[in-house]
């Protein structure tokens, strides 16, 4: 018994279907997502190793209670005195640095209000104060 060989054409893939396919997904992506610009602040950190000490002549240290009080070198501040007593405080706002100290339940819009406060004065070495846990070696 003899089979008959045909011959048989390479198979072709089509690309235009292809690249329709793919032009319609990234469109639909587009279409259904939404590009929003959220605000934020500039602040420039410095770089510290954890458990250093800041060691600058002009350091300032700002504290925030549970309740939303600020205290200013000390000495509480009302928010509309706030930027009057951060230039008092901080004459020479480029050397400046800045410890906030604020307590693990102040309502988060008081501390971005005050970096906000900060901001706009110019007081861009900021470091946020906290306390490193120990955490238990799990070797």
């Amino acid at each position: 018994m003899q089979f008959k060989i045909k011959n048989r054409d390479t198979p072709i893939i089509e690309i235009a279907p292809l690249i329709d396919v793919v032009f319609l997904l990234l469109l639909f992506f587009m279409v259904t997502s939404h590009f929003a610009a959220m605000p934020g602040l500039e602040i420039s950190l410095p770089e510290v190793q954890p458990g250093a000490a800041v060691t600058t002549s002009d350091r300032l240290e700002i504290n925030v209670t549970a309740a939303g009080d600020v205290y200013v070198a000390g000495r509480p501040v009302a928010l509309a005195e706030l930027k009057e007593a951060l230039r008092e405080a901080a004459p020479n706002p480029a050397t400046t640095v800045v410890v906030l100290s604020a307590d693990e339940n102040t309502p988060h819009g008081r501390v971005v209000a005050l970096m906000d406060v900060l901001r706009q004065l110019a007081l861009k070495k900021v470091v946020i104060a906290a306390r490193w846990r120990e955490t238990p070696d799990t070797r």
